[in-house]
């Protein structure tokens, strides 16, 4: 009789349990929040250098547009930084971030001149700025420690297939709707994160700290034009053995950004239209989104160094390529224009990780906030004068010699870091 009751109890037990699990609130369920703002700004990037040149601006003027943008992001990631310390909470940056950059996009198809578009790609980058670091805080405190790699690379993967998945609505919609009308679809969707991120995300008092901030494999800054919204605090330049890798990084996001500025401008003087870059764009992104789980595992296996250089010498020949590009016309420029953006968007995935996995592992303790601070001062410095400076280099030396020096620059940033090892 004894044995029979407590069967009845363990049975009545498990029953139980399984109907807490049933009913347990997904923990990546506010993951999904992201995806409307994510389709929203993947849709919008390619856009805002056509705008510029649309409004009557050159290489120089989508130079300075971008360069705003890049210092907007570092200025807004330090004010957010330091109100979330202040204020003591996250949801509410998170759906300040998606409602601002929502109402941003918005200006974009109000813009009739390069400087309301100047104006409204740094309100757009500050807002942006709001959503990057809180996320990587929410895991840390939703999950166990053990599953936090796994967890920021699953948010990753969601917001990179996000992205690409508004690239693909942009190309259909720039078959459908002008420029302008393209940019309030857009901000229409970027909307709805808004609600959904208020539905779903949870509010606990969270203090930033720069401790836990990117020091994780897992994490990848947003690429390209939002690198590096992830300072939210005035880091201290300190090196710690690290000074070659900060050299390289500087190196390497200025002849990025010699690169990518000048991309768009180079298909408009081809002939090419917003189609076109939404396609490359497509293939760069998606092709970064498919490699960050499988360059995670040769991290591992490989070592962060020897996966870094390995990323920036396919990248140099990936620019190398555009160069040569240039003097070619007919149907073979856009082919070889597509191969060389697909390798770029290829390699990122190879030196995000890789970067952020080196300083994770071999950066003292009590340091690692401080240094990964200083390793995003120093992409966003190069970021900036690499927008900053392309303008002038494509007025200088043509859209050959930029790209040129881009692949040179990329190359260059192989010198810090050869031997290096681990």
């Amino acid at each position: 009789m004894a044995v029979s009751q407590k069967r009845k109890r363990t049975t009545l037990k498990k029953l139980e349990r399984k109907s807490q699990m049933r009913h347990r609130p997904n923990p990546e369920k506010w993951f999904y929040s992201f995806i409307p703002f994510k389709v929203s700004t993947g849709g919008v990037a390619p856009l805002i250098p056509l705008l510029t040149m649309e409004l009557g601006g050159g290489p120089r003027e989508v130079g300075i547009v971008n360069a705003v943008g890049s210092f907007a992001s570092m200025l807004g990631g330090l004010f957010w930084g330091k109100l979330s310390d202040r204020l003591n909470r996250r949801k509410v940056f998170l759906v300040t971030g998606f409602l601002g950059t929502a109402l941003s996009t918005f200006l974009f198809a109000l813009a009739r001149s390069v400087s309301s578009v100047i104006f409204a790609n740094a309100l757009y980058t500050f807002f942006i700025a709001a959503t990057v670091p809180i996320p990587v805080l929410i895991i840390t405190k939703a999950f166990r420690l053990e599953d936090w790699d796994y967890e920021i690379g699953r948010f990753n993967e969601i917001c990179g297939w996000a992205w690409v998945l508004g690239l693909v609505v942009g190309f259909v919609l720039s078959h459908l709707l002008p420029l302008r009308w393209i940019f309030a679809v857009l901000g229409l969707i970027g909307l709805l994160s808004a609600p959904w991120g208020m539905r779903t995300i949870k509010e606990v008092p969270l203090h930033l700290s720069r401790k836990i901030l990117g020091v994780y494999a897992g994490y990848v800054v947003e690429k390209f034009r939002y690198l590096p919204n992830f300072i939210t605090h005035l880091p201290r330049l300190s090196t710690n053995g690290f000074g070659g890798l900060y050299l390289s990084t500087f190196l390497f996001w200025f002849g990025a950004m010699l690169y990518f500025t000048q991309f768009p401008v180079l298909l408009k003087v081809r002939g090419f239209g917003a189609s076109m870059l939404y396609l490359m764009s497509i293939g760069n992104s998606a092709v970064s989104a498919y490699m960050y789980a499988r360059v995670g595992k040769r991290v591992k296996a490989k070592g962060g160094y020897r996966t870094l250089k390995l990323g920036l010498l396919l990248r140099g020949l990936s620019f190398l390529l555009l160069t040569f590009a240039t003097f070619i016309t007919g149907p073979l420029f856009p082919v070889l224009a597509f191969i060389s953006y697909f390798l770029a968007g290829y390699t990122w995935a190879f030196i995000g990780i890789s970067t952020t996995t080196v300083i994770s592992r071999f950066a003292p303790p009590g340091k690692k906030g401080t240094l990964i601070g200083a390793y995003n001062l120093v992409s966003s410095l190069g970021a900036v004068a690499g927008n900053l400076t392309s303008g002038f280099i494509v007025s200088l030396l043509g859209l050959t010699g930029n790209f040129a020096l881009a692949s040179a620059f990329i190359f260059l940033s192989l010198l810090p870091i050869a031997r290096l090892r681990g």
